[in-house]
């Protein structure tokens, strides 16, 4: 559970989409994966303020401006590593007020399992631990590959591809 963002573009192969599904159990930009778990909730913080709410509820296949959305990253970015630092969470980008944040997710998804009959450890709700990134490297690992998918789609902008996210959450 949690975010994952293909990238799409005019032209795509099958041995492009192939890419994409080997890197499924990471992460990996430079192909056009990017993932955030549910826990991740800077993460996905930062995945819901660089990409416009019309990715996320209407899956436009609209071109997405990638050098437009990296200087956004650029200073994003600064923001998420000082979050992780000082383990604090960021705040909720403007416009996003109908989806739940990461925590209102967790618990939804905690009440929906548990009216299912779900038991864990003989109580009658799950538990969804909702965490920071405690591990700094793996912080900047993942802002990486952020960069790296955001790299990917300027060239692929530059080549006149038209490409743009697809947002499975």
């Amino acid at each position: 559970m949690g975010t994952d963002i293909y990238m799409e573009w005019q032209g795509k192969t099958e041995a492009d989409n192939d890419k994409q599904m080997e890197a499924i159990l990471s992460v990996a930009g430079n192909v056009g994966y990017l993932r955030a778990s549910i826990h991740m909730i800077n993460e996905n913080a930062v995945l819901r303020t660089v990409f416009p709410e019309k990715y996320w509820n209407e899956r436009s296949k609209d071109e997405y401006d990638f050098k437009a959305g990296f200087e956004k990253l650029e200073r994003l970015g600064i923001e998420y590593l000082q979050a992780v630092i000082s383990g604090k969470e960021m705040e909720e980008p403007e416009g996003s007020n109908n989806l739940a944040s990461g925590k209102q997710a967790a618990a939804a998804i905690s009440q929906a399992l548990a009216k299912a009959g779900w038991k864990l450890g003989g109580n009658e709700q799950i538990q969804v631990y909702c965490g920071k990134v405690e591990d700094f490297r793996e912080a900047v690992e993942w802002l990486n590959e952020v960069f790296y998918f955001f790299e990917f789609g300027i060239r692929l902008q530059e080549k006149g591809l038209k490409p743009f996210p697809y947002i499975s959450w």
